[in-house]
Order: C-alpha cells, then sequence, then structure tokens
C-alpha cells in the first residue's frame, strides 16, 4: 500500500482486476518478495532457475532420469556455490521450500492461459513463438478455422 515502508504492490492491479488475474499476478509479487529475502547472488539465482526449469516431474519427458540426474547435479552446485559464500545453511532449504508455490504459480498460468486461448483463439495463434514452444507441450493451439 501507499505509504508503507517497504511494501511491494503489483503496477498491474487496475489490468489485473480487469483481466481476472489478479489471484496470479499476486501470487508472482509474493514469490518475488520472499526470493528477494534471501538475496541470492547472481550465481545462486542462475543454479536454482536451472534447477527449477530441469524439472524431471513434466509429463512429457522422455528421458525424465536423465533430466533428474542433471538437476540433482545443479543442487549439488548450488549447494557448493551457497557454502562458498558462506550464506546461511539454511538457504537451499529455503529457496527449495519455495518449490510449492512455483509450482502453484504455474498451475494458476496454465489455467489462465487456456482461459485466453479459449476466448481469443485468433490472439492465442499469434503468440510469440518461444511462448508457444514452452507451453504447447500443456495447452494445444488448435486453429479455428481448421475446424
Amino acid at each position: 500500500a501507499a505509504g508503507q515502508r517497504g511494501a511491494v504492490t503489483s503496477p498491474f492491479s487496475p489490468l489485473s482486476a480487469s483481466s481476472g488475474c489478479d489471484d496470479l499476478i499476486g501470487a508472482v509479487f509474493e514469490l518475488g518478495r520472499t526470493l528477494c529475502r534471501l538475496q541470492l547472488s547472481d550465481e545462486e539465482l542462475a543454479l536454482f532457475t536451472a534447477a527449477v526449469l530441469l524439472s524431471p516431474d513434466r509429463p512429457w519427458l522422455t528421458e525424465s532420469k536423465k533430466v533428474q540426474k542433471l538437476q540433482d547435479k545443479i543442487y549439488v552446485a548450488l549447494q557448493h556455490e551457497i557454502q562458498k559464500k558462506h550464506s546461511a545453511e539454511d538457504k537451499l532449504s529455503k529457496m527449495v521450500s519455495k518449490l510449492p508455490l512455483m509450482k502453484t504459480i504455474c498451475n494458476l498460468h496454465l489455467d489462465k492461459l487456456e482461459f485466453f486461448r479459449l476466448l481469443h483463439p485468433e490472439t492465442a495463434m499469434n503468440f510469440p513463438p518461444l511462448y508457444k514452444e514452452v507451453f504447447n507441450s500443456e495447452l494445444q493451439y488448435s486453429d479455428p478455422r481448421e475446424s
């Protein structure tokens, strides 16, 4: 709220209220707030991001054991980086504790995206190629003109 020291408010509040995404945007800002409190170094953030992206539980993966091995190596590197910086010993567990919230945000985002795709299929067809590639495994973009 305005005037409160240290308060973070979403600049998208009017937009999110009108789009029905206030819960999603609020969750993203809360995650950002909690991650900022951890004061991650660039290296820690990069390794944590890689560990999150290399998630072996994605249903379309054909080599999930290989992905799990890569993720494990990244977590070892992250733990080494944390120890090297003499950070708090519970820093990694605090980071990992954010994974369920991140999963919730991802699922909420997919729900909103699917709803948007159903309401505006012509716009969804024009999403950027990278966005389609990232979410194509979970959302199918069909051209309404093909029906």
